[in-house]
């Protein structure tokens, strides 16, 4: 584990040591994005889990998430009153941080579930989602990171309202710096996002809603950077906020298991966890 944590932060340390900085070392988390399927019975307990690309993954994350997994209960699902056995996409954010012994804390930082199949029509579909410009002081300095949107889709498929959930950087410099990094980065991505345009669902519950909510993220890497399936990303995070339209209930997970570029509908879908977890308060 120690060796595969050690290969993850060997790009971000080269970038901390040039910005000279000690402080915000300690922020530092480790993350690997771990993806496969999940099915729960009519009582909400685990039936079956199976986990993508196993070999790919460091043991000792393999052996944690299956220890963990198998525990978690769900709230049931039922059709016309009765309980049914549901498989889900899952994809989990498995984060270490270093501890005051030396050695690393993993957990689950985050989790999502989603349906296998999604019928025709039923959802928001992406239509233009021209990326935006790298702003370029950030390029110069090596800047990385990732932006995590939150966006307020209207009837005609507009971006009425854009905001930035969160920024997590790949770069230490000191707290301000840092802070004017993640409002350049966070703005750049807010301004690329209202020119966006969506394609409204036709059919289904969701047709006839006022507005559409959505999470996307949006990654800034630079020449050999970004995320391989199976390997550790350094990274600070940042704050975490929402925004006022959002029910507060539907953004109450973490955004950090979504991958750049996708999209995910804040309408309630997919398996509800009621385990919390690493034991904390849901």
């Amino acid at each position: 584990m120690r060796k595969w944590m050690a290969m993850g932060l060997l790009l971000f340390s080269a970038v901390a040591q040039a910005g000279g900085v000690g402080a915000m070392r300690k922020q530092v988390e480790l993350s690997m994005l771990v993806k496969g399927e999940i099915s729960v019975d009519a009582t909400g307990a685990v039936a079956d889990v199976s986990i993508d690309k196993p070999d790919q993954l460091p043991p000792g994350v393999l052996a944690f998430v299956q220890a963990q997994v198998p525990t978690w209960t769900f709230e049931p699902v039922k059709v016309d009153g009765v309980g049914v056995t549901v498989r889900n996409r899952m994809r989990m954010l498995a984060v270490a941080r270093k501890d005051d012994a030396g050695g690393y804390e993993l957990r689950l930082q985050a989790v999502s579930f989603h349906p296998l199949k999604k019928e025709e029509g039923t959802e928001v579909a992406a239509d233009k989602m021209m990326p935006p410009r790298y702003p370029e002081g950030l390029a110069r300095a090596g800047a990385s990171g990732s932006v995590f949107l939150l966006l307020k889709i209207g009837r005609d498929g507009t971006v009425l309202e854009a905001f930035a959930e969160q920024v997590n950087l790949r770069t230490l410099a000191t707290e301000n710096a840092m802070k004017k990094m993640r409002d350049a980065f966070g703005q750049s991505a807010v301004t690329a996002a209202r020119r966006w345009t969506f394609v409204p669902p036709t059919q289904g519950a969701l047709a006839s809603a006022e507005y559409w909510s959505l999470r996307t993220t949006v990654d800034y890497f630079l020449a050999l950077d970004g995320f391989k399936y199976g390997q550790w990303s350094a990274y600070v995070p940042g704050p975490r906020q929402t925004a006022d339209w959002v029910d507060k209930e539907l953004v109450r997970e973490s955004p950090e298991t979504l991958a750049g570029g996708e999209t995910q509908l804040l309408a309630g879908q997919g398996l509800r966890l009621l385990t919390p977890l690493n034991g904390e308060g849901s």
